[in-house]
Parts: structure tokens; C-alpha cells; sequence
């Protein structure tokens, strides 16, 4: 959990949504300008048609306006555009506003449906189009969808940077308590040299004493010689009592670091203990219809995170219906001969569980095919 990217986890939240709807806006501001400039130079048609009478004005422009949306391919996917043309005395031509007199005009009347074309023209059209593009449509899931891919790219991408710095500290920490113990067995080492040394030549000192009683009773010449001898003696014997309380030091600055790195440890096995009590959560939130052993959970936690998707797998049938699981054998206990199935996931992954009352399904153990014997020796124990 420390290095799990919070930050990116928040980010990857809030700005989907907000990509989504800048998107959608700058989209339909995009369309909206093309959709103008290319209507602009079509919506009226030859203007030949026109001024001879052959055709009015008003449909026209519903022809090439209707013409225009149907060409749109965005149409089909959620774009929706709003189109009005109405003349400079606020007179609709688009949508239609003369539908009611169509049949009152004939072809005896071309003259003056040119003068009627020709005195719209010169007093000038107005138009307005509006591209609108709602929600859960084709083309706003598309982006909704996009966005939400990318901020699940980034996180995974975060995720495993944090996951590898994770397993490199671990490893550098099992290594430095490796070296410590290998520095604090050479001082225990060293130091049970020291005392063998030391007893060798207290032995020593002890005969040497003896020999210079019977020498001085022998001859008063030799009693410098052997003092000399015995003073040389007594240094050395100092110092290795200093050598010795150098290693002593040594040997409990040790114990200090080894100390503290057990409290490091003990730290983060807490941390691990909190993340088993939200992984069994999680279970007994999602998975009501079985029971999930301690046991389970613990091994559940030192799967990789790609066995632990195929576990899940296997989780979800028994919780769904335990019929659909393909048991691989039957494990029986040692103390009350009961019967637990064994289920094969990933490979090399080991499910354990056995039937409990009212239909309902107990996990006993999630593991792999390196942690079976202790797996098998804990059913045995139950």
C-alpha cells in the first residue's frame, strides 16, 4: 500500500468525466463550423432554378438542406443537427412554413414564383445551424469509452511501477537482514574463538606459574627470565580481553539493527494483516452463498496477480453454482475422514472446499503447487 498511486487513482477518476464533456463540446463546436461553411455554399442551390420560376425558394432549400443531413454519416451515431433558415421579416423557409399553399401554385404561376425568389434573395437569408450531441449515443459512448480505457492504462501503468518498487525494497530489506546475520554468526564466531584462546592460555599462564615456583626453588638466576615471560604473557592476555569486549561491542551493536529491522518487519506485517481483513471483506461482500477460511485469504494474498484473477474465477462458480467447477480428486482428513474436493486453477494453483449446511460452500485453502504438502497437511489437521 505505500507505493499504490493514490494520486493517479483520483486523477484517473475525475478526469474521464471531464475529458468526456470538453469532448463532446469541442466535437459538436467542430461539426457545427464545418456543417456552416459547407451548407453555406449549397443550401440554396443553382440559383438558375431559381429566377426562372421552376422551382420555389423555400423548396429548395428543404431539398438541399434535407439532402445535406442525410449525407452526415454522424447522423446515425448521435449527432443531431438543427437547421432554420427564415428571411431578414422573420418568415420560416426551413423548416417548411408553406406547406398549406403548395397546392394553390402552378405552373402557370412560374413568373411569379421567380419575382417571389428573386425579392427573398435580395433582401437576404438568415441561417442557423446547431449540432447537438446527446448522451448515450453511439458516438458519446465511443468517447466516454475511450477515455475511460486510457485512465485504466494509466493506472495499471502507475500500479506496476509501484508494484516493482514495492517487491525491490522487499527484497533489499531480506538482504540486508541476511547480511546482519551472517555479521552477527562471524562475531559469535570470532568471539567463541576469543574464549578458547583465552582458556588455553589461562592454562597456560597457570603452568608457566608452577614451572617459575619450581624454578625459583631451583635456581634464583632464572626468576627474571620467567617474570619476563609471564608479564608477556599477561599483556596478551589483555589483549585479547580488549579484542574480546571489541567484539562484544560489535555483537550487540548487531542486535540493535536486527532489533530494528524485526520492528520493520513487524510493521509490515501488520500492514499485510490489514490488507488480509479487506481482502476477506471484499469476499464476504461479493461471494454470499460461501464461507472463505482464514487460511484461504492468507494464500489467496501471495498469489500473483494473475492467479488470483483465475482464482476468482474459480470463487465466482462456487458462489454461482459449485456443480459447474471441475473437481480434480477428493482429499480426505485424517481426524473425521471428510471429504474436501481439489480444484485446479492457472496450472500450478491449488482450491480447496468442502460441502457445509444449508447448501452452502466453505474455501478452505488457496494455494500453489510448491505450498501442497503444507496445504494438504493443514486439511489433515481439521
Amino acid at each position: 500500500m505505500r507505493y499504490f498511486p493514490f494520486k493517479t487513482l483520483i486523477l484517473c477518476v475525475l478526469l474521464p468525466p471531464l475529458v468526456y464533456v470538453f469532448s463532446l463540446q469541442f466535437i459538436e463546436n467542430t461539426l457545427q463550423a464545418r456543417y456552416d461553411r459547407k451548407l453555406s455554399a449549397t443550401y440554396t442551390g443553382d440559383t438558375r432554378d431559381l429566377f426562372d420560376g421552376s422551382i420555389r425558394l423555400q423548396d429548395a432549400i428543404r431539398k438541399n438542406i434535407d439532402a445535406f443531413i442525410s449525407n452526415r454519416k454522424l447522423v446515425d451515431w448521435g449527432v443531431h443537427v438543427a437547421i432554420t433558415v427564415k428571411t431578414n421579416d422573420g418568415v420560416y423557409l426551413y423548416p417548411d412554413a408553406y406547406n398549406d399553399q403548395r397546392s394553390e401554385i402552378g405552373v402557370v404561376d412560374s413568373v411569379a414564383i421567380a419575382r417571389e425568389n428573386f425579392k427573398i434573395l435580395s433582401e437576404g437569408l438568415i441561417k442557423t445551424i446547431d449540432v447537438k450531441i446527446d448522451h448515450n449515443t453511439p458516438i458519446a459512448n465511443a468517447i466516454l469509452l475511450f477515455c475511460v480505457l486510457v485512465a485504466l492504462l494509466v493506472l495499471f501503468i502507475f500500479y506496476q511501477h509501484g508494484l516493482k518498487l514495492a517487491t525491490a525494497e522487499e527484497q533489499a530489506r531480506k538482504a540486508a537482514l541476511d547480511d546482519l546475520e551472517k555479521d552477527r554468526q562471524n562475531g559469535l564466531d570470532r568471539l567463541k574463538q576469543l574464549e578458547t584462546q583465552r582458556y588455553r592460555l589461562s592454562e597456560k599462564i597457570e603452568t608457566m606459574r608452577k614451572t617459575l615456583d619450581d624454578e625459583r626453588r631451583k635456581a634464583s638466576a632464572t626468576e627474571d627470565e620467567m617474570m619476563d615471560e609471564l608479564l608477556g604473557l599477561e599483556e596478551k592476555i589483555a589483549e585479547h580481553q580488549a579484542l574480546k569486549n571489541e567484539q562484544l561491542g560489535e555483537i550487540e551493536h548487531l542486535k540493535v539493527k536486527l532489533e530494528q529491522f524485526e520492528k520493520e518487519k513487524d510493521a509490515q506485517n501488520r500492514q499485510s494483516l490489514k490488507g488480509i481483513a479487506a481482502v476477506k471483506k471484499r469476499f464476504g461482500a461479493l461471494y454470499k452463498n460461501i464461507d472463505v477460511h482464514d487460511r484461504a485469504v492468507t494464500g489467496f494474498m501471495d498469489l500473483t496477480e494473475e492467479m488470483k484473477i483465475k482464482v476468482e474465477e474459480v470463487v465466482y462458480q462456487l458462489n454461482d453454482d459449485p456443480k459447474q467447477v471441475t473437481i480434480k480428486r477428493k482429499v480426505f482428513g485424517k481426524k473425521n475422514r471428510e471429504t474436501v474436493f481439489e480444484v485446479i486453477f492457472a496450472y500450478k494453483g491449488r482450491l480447496y472446499f468442502r460441502n457445509i449446511s444449508n447448501h452452502r460452500v466453505e474455501v478452505l485453502v488457496i494455494g500453489t503447487k510448491l505450498t501442497q504438502n503444507k496445504d494438504l497437511a493443514f486439511l489433515d489437521k481439521l
